[in-house]
């Protein structure tokens, strides 16, 4: 008499399962921000190039994670050691080098909100010695504590509303959507945010095992909406997988500047409804499913 309503909640653990074990068996949830850039507490820029060689120009993208190197001077340019794995390296007349330096990166910097730390390093143009000077200005962090009570207090709604409703797995559904939605505009963001690397790549790596949970929450989504809340697996499915998948990017939650294309909230935003709606629907999967079950047993004709 149990088996139909035992069914379902099989699959679903199954299917979570499954999702759990493909994020965490993959590099994706340490890459979940694009071009491999992190959220700091401070921005950098260059400052001042001396002397000013005529066809080279040094710039920091990026936020200051990286520096961008363009010799169009007629001859090589050295940039000096110290900076880390991409230092030293000469740069050839006509060409461009972008890296990583640990003197100007904000990355792994404790600066105080508004104070501001000089950095500097060479670079040898043609037997010249230039000196690359600029800053890092520190920016005050969020309080985290409101973004982590929203991102609670919407997980716990989306079980607490479905037991309330009839037709839980349409608010499945569509929180399921919801989040989906925000997964993929967070994805666009981050990868808009990197100026090194092509967006097509940077998009498809940044996005990681969203690549099947998108598929699975669309799919599921319009199976439910058909009438079939056998579709209510796939959004589960798939909502889990988003949910485990954004949860590295609680740093936003905790930092002040975010490698994201557009307003730090807007982010944190983001990262809140992908990750507490799609908990939420993970959560509430079994419950909904079981009833569904349940009900579907109750109306099979004797």
């Amino acid at each position: 008499m149990n088996r139909p309503a035992a069914a379902p909640l099989r699959r679903l653990a199954v299917l979570t399962a499954v999702a759990a074990a493909l994020v965490l068996g993959s590099a994706g949830p340490a890459a979940a921000h694009a071009g491999g850039l992190v959220a700091t507490d401070a921005r950098s820029r260059v400052v001042t190039v001396t002397p000013a060689i005529a066809g080279l120009q040094v710039v920091a993208i990026e936020d200051g994670a990286k520096l961008r190197l363009t010799n169009n001077t007629g001859g090589p340019v050295t940039v000096s050691g110290g900076g880390g794995a991409g230092t030293p390296a000469t740069v050839a007349s006509g060409n461009v080098l972008t890296w990583a330096d640990s003197r100007s990166a904000p990355e792994g910097k404790n600066i105080k909100p508004d104070r501001t730390a000089d950095w500097s390093l060479t670079v040898d143009a043609r037997g010249t010695t230039v000196i690359v000077s600029g800053v890092l200005t520190g920016e005050r962090p969020p309080n985290p504590l409101p973004w982590w009570a929203l991102a609670i207090v919407t997980a716990v709604a989306v079980p607490v509303i479905a037991r309330r409703l009839h037709r839980a797995d349409l608010l499945l559904a569509a929180s399921g959507g919801v989040a989906m939605a925000a997964s993929i505009v967070h994805v666009t963001g981050s990868t808009l945010a990197v100026e090194s690397a092509p967006a097509a790549g940077t998009f498809l790596s940044a996005a990681g095992i969203n690549l099947l949970s998108w598929p699975l929450i669309l799919g599921g989504v319009v199976t439910v909406l058909r009438g079939r809340p056998a579709g209510l697996l796939a959004v589960c499915a798939g909502a889990a997988l988003t949910a485990i998948f954004v949860l590295p990017d609680v740093t936003s939650f905790h930092r002040a500047v975010l490698p994201f294309a557009g307003p730090a909230v807007a982010e944190r935003v983001l990262v809140v409804l992908a990750l507490g709606l799609g908990a939420g629907v993970a959560v509430a999967g079994a419950s909904v499913l079981r009833t569904l079950a349940q009900r579907a047993a109750v109306e099979e004709p004797a």
